[in-house]
């Protein structure tokens, strides 16, 4: 995405902005437009329709997370968990906004289907990474063996996550993350 049209970047910032801190429903081209300096009209030329905006968000930010979880992919699975959890603090910000997937959550029976698909590939990307990432730990023996499948705990430590923004946003305290980030690395870590 780094050789992608300066304007067109600058209406994802600021949609997925949008996104995060109000809903998509206040994503408009008008608002856009003014937000960027352009004329509506030109919003519609790097973006046919509002779902093929939304599709560009949750691609980028699909796109974030392998880059993110490729750069790790050679430290040690606790360092590797470490990074992951630390990821929704650093990239979208604990007291102060949603992740881009869960913030179509709220609407989601109004969500057109091809956003749909798209934010449930990111989704099980997530929860498939950090499964592997589990699996590895135990196998190494850096993370603890419990009755839990690598599957199930990646479900409770994603959810734990998301629950942990949704919160902290609520309260405007960043402990609460802070607090649901480190439940989630105990499950892992010491069963």
């Amino acid at each position: 995405m780094n050789t992608m049209n300066p304007t067109k970047l600058a209406l994802i910032n600021l949609a997925e902005e949008i996104l995060q801190t109000k809903s998509f429903a206040n994503v408009s081209f008008q608002a856009l437009a003014k937000g960027v300096g352009i004329k509506k009209g030109s919003v519609y030329y790097h973006f046919e329709s509002k779902e093929e905006l939304g599709e560009a968000i949750i691609d980028r930010a699909i796109a974030l997370l392998k880059q993110n979880l490729k750069n790790i992919e050679h430290q040690p699975n606790a360092k590797q968990l470490h990074v992951y959890t630390n990821w929704f603090a650093k990239h979208i910000g604990a007291a102060q906004k949603l992740c881009p997937g869960a913030s179509f959550a709220a609407s989601w029976d109004a969500v057109p289907e091809k956003t749909q698909i798209k934010v449930q590939q990111l989704y099980r990307l997530h929860q498939e990474s950090l499964s592997k990432i589990i699996q590895r730990g135990r196998e190494t023996k850096e993370f603890a063996l419990t009755d839990k499948t690598p599957e199930e705990l990646s479900t409770l430590v994603f959810a734990l996550l998301q629950g942990g923004l949704l919160a902290s946003r609520v309260s405007q305290d960043t402990e609460e993350f802070d607090t649901c980030k480190s439940l989630a690395l105990s499950l892992v870590k010491l069963g």
